[in-house]
């Protein structure tokens, strides 16, 4: 049982770690928005794809863990939460976990408002660049119709995209 325990407390220190390291490229890509630097954007979002996908791995693990502990405790599937499981544990193992606990909340808390600032800033990156292709295709459109009984003039348009190859 000490084992599963060990594991626990193991998989969340890891998983803590990445969501940190998540934390600190969410700080990253806030700075590169504001400074508008999109291959350095693309950059931090491969890193950040990679992270996500560690902490998946390590949440099937941190579930399988958890269900073990709950099995051998007794305890119903959908009671198996870590506040349920910490209740069972030796006390500087529920100290520990309960640690671990208070810093994924502030965690968790300071990533979402680090995402909603990031998306907010994305949003106004997006609308900025739908504008100016607002403005840079009106300035190359042509009239569609001449006035009655005039006939219509052609002239070579401008085109936003430069064809020759």
């Amino acid at each position: 049982m000490a084992a599963m325990w060990e594991k626990l407390v193991i998989l969340l220190n890891h998983t803590l770690q990445i969501y940190q390291a998540l934390l600190q490229l969410s700080r990253k890509k806030r700075e590169i928005l504001v400074e508008a630097k999109p291959q350095e954007l693309e950059l931090l979002t491969k890193q950040e794809e990679r992270f996500i996908i560690e902490a998946g791995k390590l949440e099937k693990l941190r579930l399988s863990t958890i269900q073990e502990l709950a099995a051998a405790l007794g305890i119903a599937p959908e009671r198996a939460v870590l506040s349920e499981l910490v209740e069972h544990a030796d006390s500087d193992t529920a100290a520990e976990l309960k640690k671990i606990g208070q810093q994924f909340s502030g965690l968790a808390g300071e990533l979402t408002q680090l995402n909603e600032l990031n998306e907010k800033l994305i949003q106004q990156s997006l609308e900025f660049v739908n504008y100016n292709i607002n403005v840079l295709s009106q300035a190359t459109a042509e009239s569609t119709y001449a006035p009655k009984g005039q006939p219509e003039t052609t002239r070579p348009g401008r085109s936003l995209l430069d064809t020759k190859v």
